[in-house]
């Protein structure tokens, strides 16, 4: 379409395109199949031979690859829930559903390419019943041995289908050919909705999956047995796709909508053959230049809107979604929906969206309390970053309770590829153990959905709002487990949320892996993605396909270390975890060191180097509570907690022990059916101590009381040697801040005045500015400083020159404008990433004019600016996205350049330089970048 004059946009509900073939596995051609197409060719070659079967990373980076080269916008995760029609309520474009929300795209033609037709039925087309009873499908397994039993069966083919598979050393598995298994299922079926199919996908690989297996099909395929009722039904036998009539593939009801699947209006036995991958991209070709033509002379959509819905059951509530505001992108024009409800998918005790490291613990546990439970997860497989994003060790955690459960469970079904002494797991099996788990819970398994809004009551979160490939609905439920990672229904709810905005930019990294078969650990770091914004998820798998082209697939899953956290009832601060607080509502305790993935801001490890140090963390019931909302609890990265404060509870084992304690929270609200803060929070900790998650210690256990005097004292004191204590200081400044003043007037120890006047200087005060001027100056070149580092970052992240001109700069002392600008005028395109940000820091706090030239200076050095990615060909070009998952270099560029054009900004700017870098990262595709440089935009400029 596009190649014939079309403005063309395509959306894919799968993390990559290709799902009819990647998706259900069906790699390769048949007997007597000729890839006939440029695009089949660009696939399966020009010679391909019948039954040799590609890798999905080539048909996932050819399908990007010609959509990019044809311009043809498109976007990954994104479901059609709404139909936009025009003044005369013809279909004028869809509405679609992600991360961001939703969105309305208007076009004059609509191709509806899903398996099920859902967009024509969504328009009111009509089709054939689809008859309830045993119904026939597939699903590919690769490797292992096949299984039997009733309702199964396997293709026979000579030669056998096989696939090339590494060595895994690991998992002492030597390379050489893997068998695939097609398997025949007869499932019975209730009918063709949603649940239904999910519910088939459950008994398909409760029927299929062996522990010797190394990959297999995330979506079950079907030709469907219910057609649309055409303008031109084709009931011949099959010849090719030339042959097929297109007004077989339209309704009288929509001819702008075109059916280009299984369910076109044509025999059953024709619906087989065309469903292969070769024969739909041959018709594809005739319907999209017939689209094209019909776009030509079809008029531009007048007064589009999205029409209203009446109820057909009677709730009380607001649906609530995301605010368009929030979004990294800007959107310029509106669609107008008329008021509609949503049909009501179900109503459960508990619902658990997002079936990751704390999610499917959660609705474990909840099921098991005999709590009715459904599970959303958009993913076809659960447990998230450690099955799904292959970080498959246990690094850091507390083993205890539920988590040794799991460790035990996992040595039960592969003792060889489970292995509890190196704390690592098969990640195929440990997801399948979550599934087995919830299956035996008794917990309903939603996968392929995506939860996307909340229904609210007077701060009662009453249900999620789900977004299947069936469209959008509500199911309502008792209790809501966010177990997003992102806190997306609490946020869509409105919690007040933590996230990047115009004070730093510091984000830990994030890693998108390869996948290659028999794969278990893989952890990577590459770039930074923010999860609420589909643009930028479509930017990393872009990136990623092609940073990794040799393998054999791409991960569906993104390695986030950061996201967005709620405001809790308590927000847990470095502080309270080296005071090692105690909570009377603690429901997990942790154990890590300070895995940063990056550099870290708060004061204490400006002054103080975080290191390899373990600590043991209480984290309270009140870091789970959304402040100002009622009936929603959340888990993982959500939870509330400064961002350096998260590292020491973010751990996997930790979550998991977390979720499951969360689960048994949500079913005990469910069951008493009170508000979350009435919760008997002393009954949970002794279900958790029961299961060995707690001590019984924490029975007792009080909120820690303010420090004494006493105590603040000893540490004022005790600060003077490498800052031990400074924790104390800080969590009690008001105490502590006279203490320091005092020590710092009546020592005659330059070095202790110099250590004192930093702490004063750090938290704002001035009066040892003129020390740290002195020592500032006294420097007559930088010292060894800090270049972007994510994987394996521990220690400083600032060297010690860097801490003294951040201090110095937060005093906001003039003492201090010019020394920071004598260093400033040392630094070279050389010149390591902390010794920039710390000037930048420095002067923007000091805020003076008078920096803004010399800050001008330091972005014109060759090479610091220009580093802003506002479009995916600029970010696919080699510099800026070399082969590499642990790679640092592209980061370590971009954040001098934000974090001066920042300061450069606040100082005044000189010749607009900041602005003209700040709108670029306006628009760049990594959304943190966005949100931060649109934050600093929205300030006033100083004159």
């Amino acid at each position: 379409a596009a190649q014939k004059g079309a403005k063309v946009f395509l959306a894919a509900p799968r993390p990559y395109l290709g799902e009819d073939i990647c998706g259900t596995y069906r790699l390769w051609l048949e007997p007597g199949e000729d890839p006939a197409t440029p695009l089949a060719r660009v696939l399966f070659g020009d010679s391909a031979s019948p039954l040799q079967p590609i890798t999905p990373m080539q048909v996932k980076r050819a399908l990007d690859k010609v959509l990019l080269d044809a311009g043809v916008q498109f976007l990954y995760a994104s479901f059609v829930t709404e139909i936009v029609r025009d003044a005369n309520g013809k279909p004028a474009g869809v509405v679609i559903a992600n991360k961001s929300g939703r969105q309305a795209v208007l076009g004059r033609v609509i191709i509806d390419a899903t398996d099920r037709a859902n967009v024509a039925r969504m328009v009111g087309a009509e089709f054939s019943e689809y008859t309830a009873g045993a119904q026939s499908f597939t699903r590919i397994v690769v490797g292992g041995e096949p299984r039997s039993g009733e309702g199964v069966s396997v293709a026979s083919r000579e030669p056998a289908l096989t696939i090339q598979a590494p060595a895994v050393p690991d998992a002492r598995r030597e390379a050489g050919p893997v068998r695939v298994i097609e398997y025949r299922l007869s499932i019975p079926m209730r009918d063709h909705s949603y649940a239904a199919f999910v519910q088939a996908e459950q008994i398909a690989r409760d029927l299929t999956w062996t522990k010797d297996a190394l990959d297999g099909s995330e979506l079950l395929f079907q030709v469907p047995p219910d057609a649309l009722r055409s303008r031109e039904p084709h009931r011949d036998a099959w010849s090719s796709a030339e042959k097929i009539p297109l007004g077989a593939l339209q309704s009288d009801k929509a001819p702008g909508v075109y059916v280009l699947g299984g369910c076109a209006d044509v025999s059953r036995e024709a619906a087989a053959r065309l469903t292969r991958p070769v024969n739909l991209m041959a018709l594809a070709v005739r319907v999209g230049n017939a689209a094209a033509e019909l776009a030509k002379t079809s008029p531009p959509p007048v007064d589009a809107r999205v029409p209203g819905a009446k109820p057909t059951q009677a709730v009380s509530g607001e649906v609530r979604e995301v605010d368009a505001a929030f979004s990294a992108r800007k959107y310029e024009r509106f669609v107008p929906e008329e008021a509609r409800t949503l049909s009501v998918l179900g109503e459960y005790d508990v619902v658990v969206v997002g079936g990751g490291t704390g999610g499917a613990p959660a609705g474990i546990a909840a099921g098991r309390q005999g709590a009715k439970t459904l599970m959303i997860e958009y993913q076809a497989g659960f447990g998230g970053v450690g099955t799904l994003g292959y970080i498959a060790i246990y690094y850091h955690a507390n083993l205890v309770g539920f988590t040794a459960e799991v460790i035990n469970g996992l040595a039960e079904i592969s003792p060889r590829e489970n292995r509890p002494a190196s704390r690592q797991w098969n990640p195929d099996h440990k997801s399948e153990w979550w599934r087995r788990e919830l299956r035996k819970a008794g917990v309903e398994i939603w996968t392929g959905a995506l939860g996307c809004g909340a229904v609210v009551e007077n701060g009662r979160v009453k249900g999620v709002v789900v977004v299947t490939p069936q469209g959008r609905g509500v199911v309502l439920a008792k209790t809501v487990v966010d177990s997003t990672g992102n806190s997306d229904i609490a946020a869509a709810a409105g919690a007040t949320c933590r996230y990047t905005d115009g004070s730093e930019i510091a984000v830990q990294g994030t890693g998108l892996p390869p996948h290659n078969l028999g794969q278990r650990y893989l952890n990577t770091d590459w770039t930074y993605v923010d999860e609420t914004d589909i643009t930028d998820i479509w930017r990393a798998f872009v990136m990623a396909k092609e940073k990794f082209k040799t393998a054999y697939d791409l991960g569906t899953f993104i390695d986030t270390r950061e996201r967005r956290q709620i405001i809790g009832d308590f927000t847990l601060s470095p502080m309270d975890q080296w005071l090692g607080r105690t909570f009377p509502d603690t429901v997990v305790i942790t154990k890590s060191d300070l895995d940063s993935h990056g550099y870290t801001i708060h004061p204490l490890y400006t002054l103080r180097a975080p290191d390899h140090h373990e600590l043991t963390v209480n984290v309270p019931f009140r870091c789970l509570i959304p402040r100002g909302l009622d009936r929603i609890l959340v888990t993982g990265l959500s939870v509330s907690a400064h961002r350096d404060a998260l590292p020491f509870i973010r751990m996997q084992g930790d979550v998991q022990n977390q979720g499951y304690a969360v689960g048994l929270a949500a079913a005990m609200i469910a069951k008493r059916n009170c508000p979350t803060r009435e919760l008997d929070i002393k009954a949970l900790q002794r279900l958790l101590i029961e299961k060995g998650n707690l001590p019984e210690s924490v029975l007792t256990e009080q909120d820690s009381p303010p420090l004494p005097k006493e105590r603040v004292e000893e540490a004022v004191h005790r600060m003077l040697v490498h800052y031990d204590q400074l924790e104390v200081v800080l969590e009690s400044w008001d105490i502590a801040q006279p203490l320091v003043h005092k020590a710092f007037a009546t020592t005659s120890s330059s070095s202790e005045r110099l250590i004192y006047g930093q702490v004063l200087a750090i938290m704002g005060d001035a009066t040892g500015a003129a020390e740290l001027a002195q020592a500032v100056a006294a420097k007559k070149e930088w010292d060894d400083g800090w270049r972007y580092r994510g994987m394996g970052q521990y220690g400083p992240s600032v060297s010690p020159l860097d801490g003294l001109i951040i201090a110095l700069g937060r005093s906001k002392s003039p003492l201090g404008l010019k020394p920071i600008l004598e260093k400033a005028a040392l630094l070279t395109p050389a010149s390591e990433m902390s010794h920039f940000r710390a000037i930048a820091l420095a002067l923007e706090a000091l805020g003076d004019p008078a920096a803004a030239k010399p800050l001008a200076n330091l972005l014109r050095l060759p090479g610091v600016s220009g580093h802003a990615v506002t479009n995916i060909q600029i970010a696919l070009k080699a510099e800026n996205n070399p082969p590499d998952g642990t790679e640092n270099g592209v980061r370590d560029k971009v954040l001098p350049e934000i974090h001066l054009a920042r300061a450069l900004y606040r100082c005044g700017d000189h010749e607009g330089i900041a602005e003209k870098i700040l709108r670029a990262y306006a628009s760049d595709l990594h959304a943190h970048y966005a949100r931060h440089a649109q934050a600093i935009l929205k300030e006033k400029t100083k004159p």
